[in-house]
């Protein structure tokens, strides 16, 4: 019964105790902290809805909201999709909001798999958020002034206004 762990074998946290840690590679030291990481969040209630292989920063903004630090807004893309996007309440400006989608959105696409990037520089030349028929087209604005929470988000087409020069 005592025996110790196998390195191949997945642990538990008794069990992590008894490996020694300088007979195993980096690898399977990552990966054995990885399954006892996933085991204590799965069965926390606040961070249990996280994925499994999440990032410090999903961690702290799961502990914000449960706080009231942060916000929920949905983001409905055009094809349907409605992702999440959490954002610190404080202050918050447009311009972190967007930083907020592309981290969501950059990581969403890694987990799916998916090996394309996004040209963010382009997306955001290209459409406005809106939010209740609301384009935010300042980045410096506070989100308040838009949004609250549980707000849906969609992207809308920028369209060039006419000059009125240019009649």
């Amino acid at each position: 019964m005592d025996e110790p762990a196998d390195s191949s074998s997945s642990c538990t946290l008794p069990e992590l105790v008894d490996v020694d840690v300088s007979a195993i590679s980096h690898e399977r030291l990552k990966d054995l902290t990885g399954e006892v990481l996933n085991t204590v969040l799965d069965k926390d209630s606040v961070l249990g809805d996280l994925p499994n292989n999440v990032t410090l920063g999903e961690v702290d903004l799961q502990i914000a909201i449960e706080h009231g630090r942060a916000i929920t807004v949905y983001l409905e893309r055009f094809d349907g999709i409605v992702i999440p996007i959490v954002v610190q309440k404080n202050g918050a400006k447009v311009a972190d909001l967007k930083k907020s989608i592309e981290r969501k959105m950059t990581l969403h696409l890694k987990r799916a798999g998916e090996r394309s990037t996004i040209s963010w520089r382009r997306i955001w030349k290209t459409y406005w958020l809106s939010c209740n028929g609301k384009k935010i087209k300042c980045n410096y604005d506070s989100i308040s002034k838009y949004m609250e929470n549980n707000s849906k988000l969609i992207f809308v087409k920028r369209f060039r206004e006419k000059n009125i020069h240019d009649q």
